[in-house]
């Protein structure tokens, strides 16, 4: 299965971007695969995000392609109804910092803090994403599996 296609690829290598081989990301999808089962395991719905597909309210999981650490996951709650009042709420009061909004950001940690909980339970090496990419707050970033030795 090719995971980015070789326009794609191509894009990004000209703007100093390139994307991981196929078989690190190949190894990132089965890795998000294993992340879906377990956190459905403990009841909550999770899918692995692709292109072109709707999000759903639950967990969802992105598998890096890029950098150095292409492989690894970044998760996230997704609340569509809290965060869609939370951000009109912000636009119709003009106040970034507006309870709903609020609200939504609280729930958002809280489950950063549960989701980290149950993936560690699980085997997984896991981190707030903020320790990995300082714009991903509130996701949990599972790291890509080491490499068996040979």
């Amino acid at each position: 299965m090719t995971y980015i296609d070789p326009e794609s690829r191509a894009k990004a290598k000209a703007h100093d971007h390139p994307y991981a081989s196929e078989e690190i990301i190949a190894a990132g999808y089965d890795l998000a695969g294993r992340v879906c089962r377990e956190l459905h395991r403990a009841g909550l719905p999770a899918y692995v995000e692709r292109p072109g597909v709707p999000k759903q309210p639950g967990v969802w999981v992105e598998v890096d392609s890029q950098g150095e650490y292409a492989g690894g996951l970044y998760v996230r709650w997704n609340a569509p109804e809290l965060g869609e009042a939370g951000m009109r709420a912000v636009a119709e009061q003009q106040d970034p910092a507006a309870p709903e909004w609020k609200r939504y950001a609280e729930v958002v940690l809280l489950m950063q803090t549960a989701l980290i909980g149950i993936l560690r339970l699980a085997g997984f090496s896991v981190v707030r994403a903020e320790e990995v990419d300082d714009v991903a707050e509130g996701d949990v970033y599972v790291h890509a599996d080491t490499p068996s030795p040979s």
